[in-house]
């Protein structure tokens, strides 16, 4: 029982660290493509590959044991937008497709379900009154941030699923 304990903390710990050595990797990347130094792109995919390929997935996982599935699929969705992005920034094929993918159903389905699942969640010891306000004000500002993000979304240049080309 107590190596169980310690053994999710120490994993909690790596996660945390693997999640602060993304966020720093790209916060770098950025500041080098900002000012044309070299390595910019190097750095930038080091750190999305980092953050989407490692870190993300522990996240899912995390949350699947905690039992919270809405959560797992956004970051399942978060995890190939971030791939998106860096497909976008690297000029790579197939970028626009998966990003529109990725916000359409962020937008149109996850955060709906996350939103009305708080909205008719029952309070009681292990969801406050307040934390619930909370979660559907996060959902209703990231639903927010999906559809500005959808409306800036040229969907006529994303490729057809249904073609080959």
């Amino acid at each position: 029982m107590v190596f169980k304990i310690l053994y999710i903390s120490g994993m909690d710990r790596l996660k945390d660290k693997i999640g602060i050595s993304a966020a720093v990797l790209i916060v770098v990347a950025c500041v080098f493509k900002a000012f044309h130094l070299q390595g910019a792109a190097a750095v930038l995919t080091l750190g999305f590959l980092f953050f989407s390929v490692v870190y993300m997935p522990l996240v899912v996982v995390s949350m699947l044991k905690e039992k919270k599935i809405i959560l797992a699929i956004a970051g399942v969705f978060l995890s190939t937008l971030t791939l998106g992005v860096l497909f976008r920034i690297l000029h790579l094929p197939y970028a626009m497709f998966i990003i529109s993918w990725s916000v359409t159903l962020c937008l149109f389905c996850v955060a709906p379900i996350y939103i009305l699942s708080n909205y008719f969640a029952e309070t009681n010891e292990t969801l406050s009154e307040s934390e619930r306000r909370r979660n559907i004000l996060f959902g209703v500002l990231a639903l927010a941030v999906f559809a500005l993000w959808y409306a800036l979304l040229d969907l006529t240049a994303s490729p057809s699923s249904y073609s080959f080309s």
